[in-house]
């Protein structure tokens, strides 16, 4: 989906930085209930959001190591 895109496209964006400490990635959605955007599991689409963030992270193109990266 777009969430996933977008955010594998900004993790490989980010990780070229030259200045490592100028690496990094907030999303602001952990827990927005009252805006409607959130990351947590909820019924409608249960841990999707959670899986789409862990995709873009373990499928871009920026080392492994970087990331905890296990399998489902």
């Amino acid at each position: 989906g777009a969430y996933y895109a977008w955010l594998r496209r900004t993790v490989e964006l980010t990780c070229r930085q030259p200045e490592e400490e100028k690496r990094l990635v907030f999303i602001n959605a952990w827990n927005e209930w009252a805006e409607g955007c959130h990351l947590e599991p909820d019924q409608r689409y249960g841990y999707a959001w959670i899986h789409a963030t862990r995709r873009a992270l373990c499928e871009s193109s920026v080392p492994q190591r970087s990331f905890a990266c296990a399998k489902e």
